[in-house]
């Protein structure tokens, strides 16, 4: 029951989208992002409303990881990493919509009520999968895990785990590989922390608590030119 009143404060929350979409949610290194693309990315994004929480919790939350995506598109783009093709996009684009379908929900209707057409989701995708192919190019190298690495995932992570949950403890050589892989994976979400942290301290970001005009004169700021990247062209069925 605290799932569907969640999920139907949300959709009116995004009923109000027509009323906020010149207003400013927050600044990313002076660059403004509109409240439009706050509603836009409740419902692109994977994030999901937790039981209980409500929908000014839930849009603070999303407007949180939306700068966050800001500053580590700015940083992908330095990088020059590769844009996905266009298969990749649409194997999200079908992710995205059977989530929405699991939920009850039509994502056809959803995207109209977040006022996106069909294209600009695709183009928010294509800016998420973009930033996950930097991620990995950039960390995974530094992430790989010796047997130093291994063997300390095992005594202080994988013993303890097995322990607690009173299950039998196989020695080290027997899953050297499986608890490799899970030191891997620990170093890679330390090192994008730290990255994510790094990034913040340095940018300049301003949340308006109240989302203020675009037209204000408090702040010399431009809309979001990342919003609505160039689309990749939908691949065409033989």
């Amino acid at each position: 029951m605290k799932r569907f009143l969640a999920s139907a404060a949300l959709a009116a929350a995004l009923a109000l989208t027509a009323d906020v979409v010149d207003r400013i949610a927050a600044t990313v290194n002076d660059v403004a992002i509109p409240e439009s693309e706050v509603r836009r990315a409740m419902v692109v994004s994977a994030l999901q409303p937790e039981p209980g929480e409500s929908p000014e919790a839930f849009r603070s939350r999303v407007l949180d990881a939306l700068i966050d995506q800001h500053l580590e598109y700015e940083d992908a783009q330095r990088f020059g990493s590769a844009p996905p093709d266009a298969a990749e996009i649409e194997a999200a684009m079908q992710r995205l919509e059977s989530r929405l379908r699991a939920e009850g929900k039509d994502p056809a209707v959803e995207f109209t009520r977040a006022g996106m057409t069909r294209e600009e989701v695709r183009a928010s995708l294509e800016r998420q999968l973009l930033i996950q192919r930097y991620l990995k190019e950039r960390f995974n190298p530094v992430a790989l895990a010796d047997e130093e690495r291994a063997r300390e995932e095992y005594e202080k992570f994988y013993v303890p785990e097995r322990r607690a949950a009173r299950l039998p403890v196989p020695p080290f050589e027997s899953v050297v590989e499986e608890v490799r892989k899970r030191a891997q994976e620990r170093s890679f979400a330390d090192e994008t922390e730290k990255w994510r942290r790094d990034l913040r301290e340095k940018a300049r970001v301003g949340i308006y608590r109240i989302p203020v005009p675009l037209g204000t004169d408090r702040k010399k700021v431009v809309v979001s030119s990342i919003a609505n990247p160039t689309p990749t062209p939908t691949p065409k069925t033989p």
